[in-house]
């Protein structure tokens, strides 16, 4: 059975050619590696927002609950001050592919 159904993918890949699977996929063709990351990274960042909002607003009631407690008031502090930073991490990942990708497009056509 399974060697029928290889020889029937074998015969289906040289009749109609090797497809990329991923082409017309996330509304923009991934012919490249950078093309790739940066699809990547927008499903990361497009999954990651309301992630990030969560943890803000976490950190928001972190505030709130301290009451003026110097040690809570820094845990707040010090978890929005690395939200921020991972969100210009992703950011400037995002860019730097965006950059390398058109880069790329720009040589090659």
């Amino acid at each position: 059975m399974f060697k029928e159904i290889f020889v029937y993918a074998v015969d289906n890949i040289n009749s109609t050619g090797l497809k990329n699977p991923l082409a017309g996929n996330l509304n923009e063709n991934i012919n490249s590696i950078p093309g790739f990351i940066k699809s990547i990274l927008g499903l990361i960042m497009y999954m990651g927002i309301p992630f990030i909002g969560l943890i803000l607003v976490y950190a928001g009631f972190k505030f709130l609950f301290a009451r003026g407690k110097r040690e809570q008031i820094k845990t707040a502090t010090f978890n929005i001050q690395w939200v921020i930073i991972g969100i210009g991490v992703f950011l400037g990942a995002w860019a730097l592919t965006t950059l390398i990708d058109s880069t790329i497009n720009s040589i090659m056509h």
